[in-house]
């Protein structure tokens, strides 16, 4: 895996050698929540990491900006960590919410990684359509000492094909937004 994700991490450095803004679509899926992403962001590299070939072989054309990476998220980010690797932003858009109460350690804020996610990046987005999912999310969060708001998402804001179809659908979806906090500096 050290091997398959090492040009990824190449580019992000040089990138970010460039004073380019890194973003991290963490659980991308087809790709189009990159797409959308990088067209956002054009004065950054944007990369979606997913462990599915099979999603990632539905992907849209990507501006120049943007790229695709399958690995295994928890392996990219000991190995981003381990580079140096700070992104300014990571998106965690829609994840599985593995809703039994047996199962936190499943949800990224509940897993061992959460420290690691959290020391690569100096600022995090979740969406999601579970409320308790982003109070839990927030919770975590305030106890490694981040501040975060909370907002409920407007109907034409969407940036994946589930987040389209729940907002069709009518579904509450929340968003939490959550900077690093200056006296947090972990690189």
């Amino acid at each position: 895996m050290q091997q398959a994700i090492a040009p990824a991490l190449e580019r992000l450095a040089m990138d970010a050698a460039r004073r380019r803004p890194l973003l991290l679509d963490a659980g991308c899926g087809t790709g189009s929540s990159t797409r959308a992403l990088a067209l956002i962001h054009p004065d950054a590299t944007v990369i979606g990491v997913d462990r599915s070939e099979v999603r990632l072989r539905k992907a849209p054309p990507l501006p120049e900006n943007a790229f695709l990476l399958r690995a295994r998220l928890e392996e990219f980010w000991l190995l981003a960590q381990r580079a140096g690797i700070v992104f300014a932003k990571t998106y965690l858009l829609y994840p599985n919410p593995y809703p039994k109460h047996w199962q936190l350690q499943r949800r990224w804020h509940g897993h061992p990684i959460f420290p690691v996610i959290l020391a690569t990046t100096r600022a995090i987005e979740l969406r999601t359509n579970q409320e308790w999912y982003a109070e839990e999310f927030s919770l975590a969060l305030s106890v490694l000492g981040w501040e975060y708001t909370t907002r409920l998402l407007d109907t034409d804001d969407v940036l994946t094909p589930f987040e389209r179809k729940y907002a069709a659908r009518g579904h509450v979806r929340v968003v939490v937004q959550a900077e690093r906090p200056s006296q947090l500096n972990f690189t």
